[in-house]
């Protein structure tokens, strides 16, 4: 189906409808008298199908149909397939004289007919016979297209496009102006005339007629300009000029614009100003094409209910007086008329004072008048409490403003029409207090802690202060509703007070006043000179006492010393020495009318070097051979002694940090004359010497330390020699005394071992 349907238009000439018509030209032809006149025509085989050719084509002056030869016969004017030709006549719009300018090739030309030097036996009807061989066999193709040619004393005139219609204003419009196809030799031209042609904008250029189909095209010129309604009834020319520049013909057409209404404006009656009552008309006038058909007003920018062009107020009043405005419509649209003032005269109305109020007096205030009147009111007259002021201006001024200005005030406003009174106005003047006054209810001077209570009297105020202020030293110190300020007593209370009355117009601040505290000092304190250790012997020392801030600042002082009083007095306490008896703590008491104040203790540490020192043994000065002796050294020293250090017989036993030294063991050889030394930051100092003496634990021989015996003294001298108790006696006079010494010493050492023997036997 589908291969078909290709096929289907694959066929030459299947589709005929696409074809214009085998010949195409106008129907009628109008020429001047001698002009040379052009007869549009052109041709297209199409219908026949491809390959087509054109054998024949000839124009005939007034055909007329033989039936016996089936064929138009008449003048001959031109023929393509014979060549006969008329001297005036000739095929195609371009080319040498009597040449066709027929395209066989494909099947479509030119078949025009220039017919020049017209004469009135011209005019008549034409035809053109139109032959072609077609693909078909056996069969010819021929057409035949008549044509009136008309025959005018002048040329023609140019025709207008589009035919004549209402323009409107402000939209851009478009006229052209045509005529037909003129012969290549002559030449002509179009122009616009008028005063639509000459406005600002206006555009003039070639054109052809868009409903118009001929070969060759018309000659045409177009107008595109903008309609005003000045143009409205104007005329507008197009005219046809010759070679020579002269208007040949012209076709002249009248405008006919539609404009939107113009020139409104508001017409009263009677002419304003009016007063007030009487009727007044106002009317709405305006020109428009085509006429306004609808209308309406404003008042001041309000749109009111009238559609008329008129407006009808009986009795007019003060609100019907301002601006109108009337709004005039037709097709073309809308137009607002400038506004036309109606005035309304009336008495003055809506009197009143204007003032701003409260005021505060000494400032400067002007009272106005105003009121509502036309025309405005020239004469005021002022009123006080009903009392008539020497003022008549429009606005009264007080400067500076008393309290005695302060009232109820009326104006009243006069025009030429009548009169009319403010209600009352009140003008309030606010002034500060007079005068203020402070008293005190509490004797002076006062004790600290005991209650103060101040009063404030203060004189007329307007308005009244809602709170009193209190100052001390010139600064914010509180605010009270009532007039008594109250306080306790306090050293920090001790100031010059005022109260301010306040209000809104200003303040009024009272004397100063000064309130007296008696209080005890504040405080107490002792200052040491010289300061840092104190050492016995090396002053004096003096205490200081000081105190704070009293009242009065007359006081007393006494001093404390371990709680007890010292018949001293006054602020300077001074200690020679110092002693290591002044050691202890101080007290200063400071005492006024009000009270006393007592310092902190000062503690006193006087330092001394060591004090009867002493050397105490233990168990005693005479001790037995191997018992361990204690060596205390006692001594009193401030600070404590660091170092101790023991002598025996004038020499050192040893070093220590305490003051104890132990001997272990005691022999005989440990009898001596013993002291310590103790040692301290300040000094040094030794105890006198004690003698130790170390018995012997023999069998009851009295051996003192240095070998004496308790029997005859011609023993001689006897030491100890060790701590066994054996004794060594030299005779330091004869050999035969230390022998007799040394037999009994051997028969005594013997007694002893064989004693020891029984001892530790018996025991055993």
């Amino acid at each position: 189906m589908r291969f078909f349907i290709c096929l289907f238009f694959l066929i030459p000439g299947a589709a005929p409808a696409s074809c214009p018509k085998p010949v195409t030209g106008p129907e009628e032809v109008v020429a001047g008298l001698g002009s040379c006149v052009l007869i549009p025509c052109r041709y297209n085989l199409c219908q026949a199908g491809p390959g087509t050719r054109l054998p024949a084509l000839r124009w005939l002056q007034k055909p007329v149909y033989d039936h016996g030869r089936r064929d138009y016969l008449g003048g001959l004017l031109v023929s393509t397939s014979t060549g006969a030709t008329s001297s005036r006549a000739r095929i195609g719009v371009a080319g040498p004289p009597h040449a066709p300018t027929a395209d066989t090739a494909s099947g479509e030309g030119d078949c025009s007919l220039v017919l020049s030097h017209v004469r009135a036996e011209d005019a008549g009807e034409y035809g053109l016979r139109l032959e072609a061989n077609g693909t078909r066999p056996n069969r010819d193709l021929r057409w035949f297209h008549k044509v009136v040619l008309n025959v005018t004393d002048a040329p023609p005139a140019p025709r207008l496009w589009p035919d004549p219609q209402h323009l409107t204003e402000g939209r851009i419009t478009t006229l052209g102006c045509w005529v037909p196809p003129a012969c290549p030799e002559d030449t002509v031209a179009l122009a616009w005339d008028g005063p639509a042609s000459r406005v600002a904008g206006a555009k003039v250029q070639p054109w052809t007629p868009p409903d118009l189909t001929v070969f060759p095209p018309a000659t045409g010129i177009s107008l595109d300009f903008n309609p005003t309604w000045y143009h409205d009834k104007s005329n507008l020319s197009c005219l046809l000029r010759g070679a020579d520049g002269k208007t040949v013909a012209q076709t002249t057409r009248q405008l006919q614009v539609h404009y939107a209404p113009r020139d409104v404006r508001v017409e009263v009656m009677p002419t304003s100003p009016v007063h007030e009552g009487r009727q007044v008309t106002l009317s709405c006038h305006d020109s428009a094409n085509p006429p306004s058909f609808a209308y309406s007003w404003s008042l001041n920018g309000l749109v009111l209910p009238s559609r008329m062009d008129k407006v009808l107020l009986q009795s007019v009043q003060v609100r019907d007086g301002g601006a109108y405005h009337c709004h005039a419509t037709n097709i073309v649209g809308t137009i607002a008329s400038h506004p036309t003032i109606l005035e309304v005269y009336y008495a003055p109305r809506d009197v009143r004072v204007e003032v701003t109020s409260p005021v505060h007096e000494g400032w400067e205030v002007t009272l106005k008048c105003r009121d509502s009147a036309n025309p405005p009111s020239r004469t005021y007259a002022w009123s006080l409490e009903g009392q008539i002021l020497p003022h008549s201006s429009a606005q009264l001024r007080l400067w500076p403003v008393r309290e005695a200005d302060g009232g109820s005030y009326r104006c009243q406003a006069t025009n030429v029409i009548g009169t009319a009174d403010s209600p009352p106005t009140l003008l309030e003047v606010y002034y500060r207090p007079r005068n203020a006054t402070l008293t005190v209810l509490t004797p002076l001077p006062v004790l600290a802690g005991t209650h103060v209570s101040l009063h404030c009297e203060l004189g007329l105020a307007h308005p009244p202060p809602s709170t009193i202020q209190w100052l001390r030293n010139d600064r914010h110190e509180a605010n009270t509703i009532g007039p008594t300020f109250s306080f306790i007593a306090e050293p920090t209370r001790a100031s010059t007070y005022r109260c301010v009355g306040q209000n809104v117009a200003g303040s009024t601040q009272s004397p100063p006043l000064a309130v007296i505290v008696w209080y005890p000092p504040q405080a107490a304190w002792v200052r040491q000179s010289p300061r840092g250790e104190l050492v016995a012997g090396r002053g004096p020392v003096r205490l200081r006492c000081e105190a704070g801030v009293a009242e009065p600042p007359l006081y007393n002082i006494s001093w404390f010393k371990g709680g007890e009083r010292l018949p001293a007095s006054g602020p300077n306490l001074l200690l020679p020495g110092p002693e290591p008896a002044d050691t202890g703590t101080y007290i200063c008491e400071v005492r006024n009318v009000a009270g006393a104040a007592r310092s902190a203790p000062t503690t006193l540490n006087i330092l001394f070097g060591p004090r009867s020192v002493e050397l105490v043994p233990e168990p005693g000065e005479d001790v037995y051979e191997m018992t361990s002796v204690a060596l205390h050294c006692r001594v009193s020293a401030q600070p404590l002694p660091d170092a101790f250090e023991w002598f025996r017989d004038g020499r050192t036993l040893g070093r220590a940090s305490k003051d104890l030294w132990v001997l272990r063991a005691v022999g005989i050889q440990a009898s001596g004359r013993y002291r310590c030394r103790a040692t301290n930051s300040i000094a040094s100092a030794d105890s006198p010497d004690v003698t130790i003496t170390v018995y012997c634990k023999g069998y009851g021989l009295p051996w003192d330390a240095f070998g004496t015996p308790s029997w005859p003294g011609w023993l001689g001298r006897m030491r100890v020699s060790s701590s066994s108790c054996c004794l060594s006696l030299v005779d330091t006079r004869a050999t035969i005394l230390r022998k007799t010494f040394l037999g009994l010493g051997v028969g005594l050492s013997s007694l002893l071992l064989l004693g020891t023997l029984g001892c530790f036997l018996r025991r055993r």
